[in-house]
């Protein structure tokens, strides 16, 4: 059998999605606010490849307009190549592995992505995935490594964790792999491979790298794929190990702003404060956002925040109505966000809100309700997802059960293709629903006064203008 020794590691140029943030898999372009963020998911598998002698090369196709897949092909001629996909564009992305067949037909080609963990295996039936040789599902980082080594050594596939591979004409999926306990354990991801300059915080225009501090959470909302992608229990790298990747981002790459990118960063008080004041004690002065929960949350926590250098955090708001709040198993209420929110302003802390439309017993007025609910909390910068039940999540049951899903949830997004309506409103009317709310929170003469007096430089200006032209493309 042929031996692997180069390894490609690309995004396909299909769109621009988050395809390294598997819980969300979000459609940039769609969205009002969402930026691009560096392919770390990649990047960990590189550095993984790099321990057992394999030499790894990152390409992120959408962001990287000058390269070209063919090209790369031809001149580093891998022996493997492991594509990152996403739930709404599968089927396209597996185009790029029948070029590649024709280009080397022995290439082995293998695809990643949170859509491997639950998706029905007859799924694979069309003739496109007649070009997967395997695909990998949960902590690709803690898989890619043994099936290398597998192939190499000649050994058996099935006997490695985290795997679908074809079998008797069929597909076969092994066990899962066990979730990575020692996050610090994992080598920083290979960002001499990335294009870190391409990047961009919005806010400033500078590169911003993603941390990765924590991976999974105890909440139960319905909609989330976190519980399946990374688990139900915290797991935290410690402050020490965090501090050492922000270093060496400063030190060998010059880039000084982060999203500290964690399933929900704030839910234990005494280890933020522990990364918190790591930060200030090597006097980093670097700028940096977060995401959390509404509940649990404490302003002590925020304070010691934005002492360390965070300017910005992202709450899962989602509903303006407690009813659907419960129903959506969110754990906390409309009193709780309306207090984190007003705790974060409090602080100087700018906010960035996260909602959620067309849940399956919305009517009209709910979802009004939630865009206005959207204007009177003083965000910053909001959002608004259309419900998607992805494969293994509660609400993928309900919408079954309420008869709502009548076609398969691949190929949908929850910006501008959701899958389902609700009970009492159409697609398209959930859609028009979520263009209103677009239009009512960022097009307020107020909103645009405000948020135009913060702009501090020329290159916040120039993205600012990139962001607002997007908005009224998707609102048109």
């Amino acid at each position: 059998m042929m031996r692997i020794k180069k390894v490609l590691l690309f995004n396909p140029p299909i769109g621009f999605f988050q395809r390294g943030e598997e819980r969300c898999q979000a459609d940039i372009e769609g969205s009002a606010t969402i930026s691009v963020r560096p392919p770390n998911n990649l990047g960990y598998m590189a550095s993984v490849l790099r321990l057992i002698g394999i030499t790894p090369l990152i390409r992120d196709y959408p962001v990287e307009k000058d390269k070209d897949f063919i090209t790369d092909l031809k001149a580093f001629n891998p022996d493997m190549i492991v594509m990152s996909i996403t739930t709404a564009t599968i089927e396209d992305d597996l185009e790029y592995f029948k070029i590649a067949k024709r280009v080397r037909e022995d290439v082995i080609t293998v695809a990643e992505g949170a859509h491997f963990i639950i998706v029905p295996l007859s799924s694979f039936d069309k003739e496109i995935y007649n070009f997967m040789d395997f695909a990998m599902y949960g902590e690709s980082e803690g898989v890619i490594d043994k099936l290398v080594n597998a192939l190499n050594k000649n050994l058996d596939v099935s006997e490695v964790r985290g795997l679908i591979f074809r079998e008797n004409n069929g597909w076969t999926k092994t066990p899962p792999a066990p979730f990575i306990e020692d996050l610090d354990s994992i080598p920083f991801p290979a960002r001499d491979l990335m294009r870190n300059e391409l990047y961009i915080n919005p806010d400033t225009g500078n590169p911003m790298a993603t941390i990765q501090t924590s991976r999974g959470c105890p909440a139960k909302c319905i909609y989330c794929l976190t519980p399946i992608v990374s688990g139900s229990k915290t797991r935290k790298r410690s402050a020490e190990n965090i501090v050492n990747e922000i270093e060496e981002c400063i030190n060998k790459y010059g880039i000084k702003e982060f999203f500290f990118r964690a399933d929900t960063f704030t839910i234990d008080k005494n280890w933020v404060i522990s990364v918190c004041k790591e930060i200030i004690k090597k006097d980093l002065r670097i700028k940096w956002v977060a995401n959390s929960r509404v509940k649990p949350l404490e302003e002590e926590t925020l304070k010691w925040m934005k002492k360390a250098g965070c300017y910005l955090i992202a709450f899962g708001i989602e509903s303006g109505s407690d009813r659907s709040l419960k129903l959506m198993k969110k754990g906390a209420t409309v009193d709780d966000a309306v207090k984190a929110v007003k705790m974060a302003k409090r602080v100087g802390l700018k906010t960035y809100c996260f909602f959620m439309l067309g849940f399956p017993w919305e009517k009209r007025e709910d979802i009004d309700k939630t865009i206005e609910f959207s204007k009177k909390l003083p965000c910053d910068f909001a959002e608004f997802h259309i419900a998607i039940p992805y494969y293994g999540t509660e609400l993928f049951d309900l919408a079954k059960k309420e008869g709502l899903l009548n076609e398969e949830v691949t190929g949908h997004n929850y910006f501008t293709n959701p899958v389902i309506g609700t009970k009492y409103l159409s697609k398209e009317e959930v859609l028009s629903l979520r263009k209103k709310a677009l239009i009512s929170f960022y097009l307020r003469p107020v909103y645009i006064i405000k948020t135009s007096s913060t702009i501090k430089s020329f290159k916040s200006l120039l993205n600012y203008i990139k962001y607002g032209l997007r908005l009224l493309k998707n609102i048109s």
